[in-house]
């Protein structure tokens, strides 16, 4: 994918703004930008998923009973167990399951099987066997209990349907959104992050962000991928982690189909292939009931103008209709408990014990959509388009624009972990110098010493100049990429100020130069060497 390919601007700068204070007096709230589902205060529901006041969800114009806050706890509940945002439902259905409730193995995280034992694998002991231990010794064994009141943050991640579908026993993380809610503040927030991301992963070097998943459980490493997913977010974003939620295809479109269908605002026309051979299906514009292996098919699209940034939007929008959609289907889901409960456990697998399922429900009863601030780490403000060293195409992080929408949905409160996003706190020579590239140096400028003097400061940042000769343009500068090494592409990019037009992709793996560079009087009239 060449550099310069043009790309939908499905982020812009405004969107993931913080919402309003919640202590703001009655009256119409309004509407920070990026954070949809908003409606004024008194108004009947109209999240962004349904694109308005859909004449099917009108209440009749009678008095209305005031919302019963345990009713919110319930719907918010499911959603959280949902692993989109954070939790389950109802108190006392939990209460009734909790024996049989599976945690996905982390360390220190125990299995419930179905006689209610807990087995649990030691850290390496000597004998190499796994210990017993009892429910109730669930406490003395899991994560510090949630305290109800410091921020908590989820990692929800979807599965590649190719590895699923092929039934591979490692899979790569198709989706990946950062769920937060900080009940200081009583705001939430949604950062849905790219497969194609090029960050550190511990342990791996740098890599796309969605192998991460992937290397944890093909090594067999502690905590599989969840872990090493989480960890390589944070890494990334310097925000602390709690909790994960691995969604699976087949129970997300069930438990669409147990609340009967979801209401969403398509935005334009588009087609979409649900799992399955030969059932495409084309959803025009407009406000479409979808069931559950359609709105999945929807949220999974990827092949429109803006790609997986589109997709990702299209993801948080099904959130949304989620949310709505409990919200009027809640006498009915109650009236059968045992099927949703059924449809969220096959939906999610999640390391959120029990309790801390149960006390963030209660905290927030009283969240309302407009308080959850949302974004997408997307082209062209956030990332840019490269080639990785074995020619695949990846999303080169510009840490100060993804700092932004960072502090956007975490706020003032972000506790950085002690490694940091990509950049921040890291010498750009160092970077650079790692990646041993090597150049062709074009000289098209009207000075010759301007030659050597370029030649000795790209040296000192470990660039080798493999080839020089004279250039043909003479009037700009210019930068043809050959094996796509991005941090030194960036660099160079950037340092001479190489103008969009002068860019070219000429991928060739087999080279032995990386870039070809030319220099002319103006690199020879503005440049930062000493």
């Amino acid at each position: 994918m060449e550099k310069n390919q043009p790309y939908r601007n499905v982020n812009p700068s405004a969107q993931g703004q913080p919402c309003p204070p919640r202590q703001q007096q009655p009256g119409p709230v309004p509407n920070p930008a990026g954070a949809q589902g908003y409606r004024p205060n008194g108004a009947p529901p109209a999240s962004s998923a349904f694109g308005g006041n859909d004449p099917r969800r009108q209440k009749p114009p009678k008095a209305k009973k005031p919302r019963n806050p345990r009713t919110k706890f319930i719907v918010f509940g499911v959603l959280t167990v949902l692993g989109i945002i954070l939790g389950i439902f109802a108190f006392r259905t939990v209460n009734h399951y909790a024996r049989t409730f599976s945690i996905v193995k982390l360390p220190g995280l125990p299995l419930v099987n179905e006689s209610g034992e807990v087995t649990l694998r030691n850290d390496e002991d000597e004998a190499g066997k796994e210990s017993e231990i009892s429910v109730a010794d669930l406490a003395e064994v899991e994560h510090e209990s949630w305290d109800g009141k410091s921020r908590i943050t989820c990692l929800a991640m979807g599965l590649d349907y190719r590895d699923w579908e092929a039934n591979e026993r490692a899979s790569r993380t198709d989706s990946m959104m950062l769920v937060t809610y900080d009940p200081v503040t009583g705001r939430a927030g949604m950062l849905s992050i790219p497969r194609d991301l090029w960050v550190s992963i511990p342990g791996h070097g740098y890599q796309r962000i969605n192998t991460a998943y992937y290397l944890a459980e093909a090594e067999n490493l502690p905590g599989g991928g969840p872990q090493l997913a989480i960890e390589t977010v944070e890494l990334f974003l310097g925000v602390d982690i709690q909790y994960y939620a691995v969604i699976n295809f087949e129970g997300f479109a069930d438990f669409i189909d147990a609340i009967d269908k979801l209401a969403i605002n398509v935005k334009e026309d588009i087609t979409v292939d649900p799992i399955g051979p030969a059932n495409t299906v084309t959803l025009h514009a407009g406000v479409q009931d979808l069931d559950g292996a359609t709105a999945l098919a929807y949220a999974r699209h990827r092949y429109t103008l803006g790609g997986d940034f589109e997709r990702a939007q299209r993801q948080q929008d099904v959130l949304y209709a989620i949310y709505e959609q409990l919200i009027w289907q809640l006498p009915k889901l109650l009236a059968n408990p045992q099927q949703l409960y059924d449809a969220v456990t096959k939906a999610v697998k999640t390391n959120l014990s029990i309790s801390d399922m149960v006390k963030l429900a209660w905290t927030v009863t009283d969240l309302e959509p407009w308080e959850i601030s949302r974004a997408v780490i997307a082209p062209p403000y956030q990332v840019e388009l490269e080639k990785s060293p074995n020619g695949e195409d990846i999303l080169v992080p510009i840490p100060d624009k993804i700092r932004e929408s960072r502090d956007a949905i975490f706020g003032a409160s972000v506790a950085a972990s002690p490694a940091t996003m990509l950049g921040e706190g890291q010498d750009e020579s160092v970077l650079v110098a790692g990646e041993k590239a090597r150049i062709t140096l074009l000289n098209g400028a009207s000075d010759p010493a301007i030659f050597d003097r370029t030649v000795a400061y790209f040296q000192t940042y470990g660039i080798e100049i493999a080839n020089q000769g004279p250039a043909q343009n003479s009037y700009a500068n210019g930068l043809e990429i050959i094996t796509g090494k991005p941090f030194t592409g960036k660099f160079l990019r950037s340092v001479l100020n190489v103008p969009i037009e002068f860019v070219r992709m000429s991928y060739d793996p087999n080279s032995s130069i990386d870039f070809v560079v030319t220099i002319t009087d103006a690199w020879a009239n503005n440049n930062p060497m000493p």
